[in-house]
Protein backbone atom coordinates (compact mmCIF):
# COMPACT_ATOMS: atom_id res chain seq x y z
CA UNK A 1 0.00 0.00 0.00
CA UNK A 2 3.01 2.27 0.60
CA UNK A 3 3.68 2.51 -3.15
CA UNK A 4 0.02 3.42 -3.81
CA UNK A 5 0.31 6.49 -1.59
CA UNK A 6 3.47 7.53 -3.42
CA UNK A 7 1.73 6.96 -6.74
CA UNK A 8 -1.33 8.99 -5.72
CA UNK A 9 0.89 11.78 -4.38
CA UNK A 10 2.76 11.94 -7.71
CA UNK A 11 -0.49 11.95 -9.72
CA UNK A 12 -2.02 14.62 -7.49
CA UNK A 13 1.07 16.82 -7.83
CA UNK A 14 1.11 16.40 -11.61
CA UNK A 15 -2.56 17.15 -11.99
CA UNK A 16 -2.56 20.03 -9.53
CA UNK A 17 0.25 21.64 -11.51
CA UNK A 18 -1.87 21.33 -14.67
CA UNK A 19 -5.25 21.97 -13.10
CA UNK A 20 -7.24 25.15 -13.45
CA UNK A 21 -10.90 25.82 -12.68
CA UNK A 22 -13.34 24.84 -15.43
CA UNK A 23 -16.92 25.85 -16.04
CA UNK A 24 -19.74 23.37 -16.47
CA UNK A 25 -22.17 21.01 -14.83
CA UNK A 26 -20.91 19.14 -11.76
CA UNK A 27 -20.02 15.46 -12.15
CA UNK A 28 -20.01 13.01 -9.25
CA UNK A 29 -20.90 15.82 -6.85
CA UNK A 30 -17.72 17.81 -7.44
CA UNK A 31 -18.66 21.47 -8.03
CA UNK A 32 -16.94 23.06 -11.05
CA UNK A 33 -16.06 19.80 -12.78
CA UNK A 34 -17.32 20.02 -16.33
CA UNK A 35 -19.35 17.02 -17.39
CA UNK A 36 -16.96 14.60 -19.04
CA UNK A 37 -16.20 10.93 -19.53
CA UNK A 38 -16.16 9.05 -16.23
CA UNK A 39 -13.78 6.04 -16.31
CA UNK A 40 -15.89 4.39 -13.57
CA UNK A 41 -18.64 4.08 -16.20
CA UNK A 42 -16.71 1.24 -17.85
CA UNK A 43 -18.87 -1.85 -17.19
CA UNK A 44 -17.74 -4.32 -14.52
CA UNK A 45 -17.96 -7.22 -16.96
CA UNK A 46 -15.54 -5.44 -19.33
CA UNK A 47 -13.14 -4.81 -16.42
CA UNK A 48 -13.38 -8.47 -15.37
CA UNK A 49 -12.75 -9.64 -18.96
CA UNK A 50 -9.34 -7.92 -18.86
CA UNK A 51 -8.35 -9.80 -15.71
CA UNK A 52 -8.68 -6.69 -13.52
CA UNK A 53 -10.76 -7.04 -10.36
CA UNK A 54 -13.97 -4.95 -10.67
CA UNK A 55 -14.58 -5.27 -6.91
CA UNK A 56 -11.56 -3.02 -6.26
CA UNK A 57 -12.93 -0.07 -8.26
CA UNK A 58 -12.11 3.29 -6.71
CA UNK A 59 -11.71 6.92 -7.72
CA UNK A 60 -10.07 9.74 -5.81
CA UNK A 61 -9.33 9.05 -2.17
CA UNK A 62 -11.92 10.41 0.24
CA UNK A 63 -11.46 14.14 0.65
CA UNK A 64 -9.27 14.43 -2.45
CA UNK A 65 -10.56 16.34 -5.48
CA UNK A 66 -8.84 17.39 -8.68
CA UNK A 67 -11.53 19.41 -10.40
CA UNK A 68 -10.27 19.14 -13.98
CA UNK A 69 -9.99 15.33 -13.91
CA UNK A 70 -12.18 12.28 -13.44
CA UNK A 71 -10.44 9.18 -12.10
CA UNK A 72 -11.09 5.48 -11.66
CA UNK A 73 -8.87 2.48 -11.07
CA UNK A 74 -8.84 -1.23 -10.41
CA UNK A 75 -6.36 -3.68 -8.95
CA UNK A 76 -5.00 -6.61 -10.92
CA UNK A 77 -6.32 -10.16 -10.64
CA UNK A 78 -7.66 -11.09 -7.20
CA UNK A 79 -5.30 -14.06 -6.80
CA UNK A 80 -2.19 -12.01 -7.50
CA UNK A 81 -3.04 -8.34 -7.16
CA UNK A 82 0.43 -6.84 -7.47
CA UNK A 83 -0.54 -3.78 -9.54
CA UNK A 84 -3.18 -1.09 -10.01
CA UNK A 85 -4.58 0.17 -13.34
CA UNK A 86 -5.77 3.80 -13.21
CA UNK A 87 -7.59 5.93 -15.79
CA UNK A 88 -7.71 9.72 -15.56
CA UNK A 89 -9.66 11.85 -18.03
CA UNK A 90 -9.91 15.59 -18.67
CA UNK A 91 -11.68 17.75 -21.22
CA UNK A 92 -9.36 20.60 -20.32
CA UNK A 93 -5.96 19.21 -21.32
CA UNK A 94 -4.30 17.76 -24.43
CA UNK A 95 -1.74 15.15 -25.33
CA UNK A 96 0.76 17.93 -26.11
CA UNK A 97 0.47 19.13 -22.51
CA UNK A 98 1.22 15.60 -21.30
CA UNK A 99 4.29 15.49 -23.56
CA UNK A 100 5.59 18.75 -22.04
CA UNK A 101 4.91 17.84 -18.40
CA UNK A 102 8.19 17.58 -16.46
CA UNK A 103 6.67 14.96 -14.11
CA UNK A 104 7.07 12.43 -16.94
CA UNK A 105 10.19 11.12 -18.70
CA UNK A 106 11.34 8.63 -21.34
CA UNK A 107 8.56 9.45 -23.82
CA UNK A 108 7.89 7.02 -26.63
CA UNK A 109 5.35 7.42 -29.45
CA UNK A 110 3.21 4.27 -29.72
CA UNK A 111 -0.10 3.07 -31.19
CA UNK A 112 -2.83 1.47 -29.13
CA UNK A 113 -4.65 -0.35 -31.93
CA UNK A 114 -5.69 2.59 -34.13
CA UNK A 115 -5.01 5.34 -31.56
CA UNK A 116 -1.76 7.32 -31.61
CA UNK A 117 -0.49 7.59 -28.04
CA UNK A 118 2.53 8.47 -25.98
CA UNK A 119 4.05 6.14 -23.40
CA UNK A 120 6.15 7.46 -20.53
CA UNK A 121 7.64 6.81 -17.13
CA UNK A 122 7.06 8.85 -13.99
CA UNK A 123 9.85 11.09 -12.75
CA UNK A 124 11.13 9.85 -9.40
CA UNK A 125 9.70 6.33 -9.82
CA UNK A 126 11.73 3.26 -10.82
CA UNK A 127 10.92 2.17 -14.38
CA UNK A 128 10.00 -1.35 -13.30
CA UNK A 129 7.31 -0.04 -10.89
CA UNK A 130 5.14 2.17 -13.10
CA UNK A 131 4.28 3.17 -16.63
CA UNK A 132 1.82 5.57 -18.21
CA UNK A 133 0.24 6.12 -21.58
CA UNK A 134 -1.93 8.96 -22.84
CA UNK A 135 -3.98 9.69 -25.93
CA UNK A 136 -6.28 12.41 -27.21
CA UNK A 137 -9.95 11.73 -27.81
CA UNK A 138 -12.67 13.82 -29.43
CA UNK A 139 -13.66 14.85 -25.89
CA UNK A 140 -10.33 15.30 -24.09
CA UNK A 141 -7.21 13.48 -22.98
CA UNK A 142 -6.93 10.08 -21.28
CA UNK A 143 -4.01 9.36 -18.95
CA UNK A 144 -3.67 5.71 -18.04
CA UNK A 145 -1.15 4.13 -15.70
CA UNK A 146 -0.09 0.88 -14.11
CA UNK A 147 1.62 1.08 -10.72
CA UNK A 148 3.05 -1.70 -8.56
CA UNK A 149 1.24 -2.18 -5.22
CA UNK A 150 2.86 -3.06 -1.92
CA UNK A 151 6.49 -3.91 -1.40
CA UNK A 152 6.78 -7.14 -3.41
CA UNK A 153 8.77 -6.94 -6.64
CA UNK A 154 6.84 -6.46 -9.91
CA UNK A 155 5.66 -9.67 -11.56
CA UNK A 156 5.60 -8.23 -15.09
CA UNK A 157 6.25 -5.19 -17.24
CA UNK A 158 3.98 -2.27 -16.26
CA UNK A 159 4.16 -0.83 -19.80
CA UNK A 160 3.00 -4.10 -21.35
CA UNK A 161 0.10 -4.22 -18.88
CA UNK A 162 -0.99 -0.61 -19.47
CA UNK A 163 -0.92 -1.18 -23.26
CA UNK A 164 -2.81 -4.49 -23.04
CA UNK A 165 -5.56 -3.28 -20.70
CA UNK A 166 -5.99 0.00 -22.61
CA UNK A 167 -6.45 -1.87 -25.90
CA UNK A 168 -8.89 -4.30 -24.24
CA UNK A 169 -10.98 -1.38 -22.95
CA UNK A 170 -10.59 1.01 -25.90
CA UNK A 171 -14.23 0.71 -27.03
CA UNK A 172 -15.35 2.34 -23.75
CA UNK A 173 -13.28 5.50 -24.21
CA UNK A 174 -14.54 8.48 -26.18
CA UNK A 175 -13.68 8.17 -29.91
CA UNK A 176 -10.42 9.44 -31.35
CA UNK A 177 -10.22 12.95 -32.73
Amino acid sequence: MQRRWLSLAVVAAVLTACSQPVEGVAVAGVPGLAEQFDPCSIPDDAIAATGLNPETESGWLEGMSVKAWTNCGWEGPAKSSWYRFDVLFSIQFTLDEVRHNTAFRDFKEIRLSSRPAVEYRFEGRPSEESCGTSFDTAEGVAMISVDVLGTAPPQGDPCELVRRHTIELQQYFPPSK
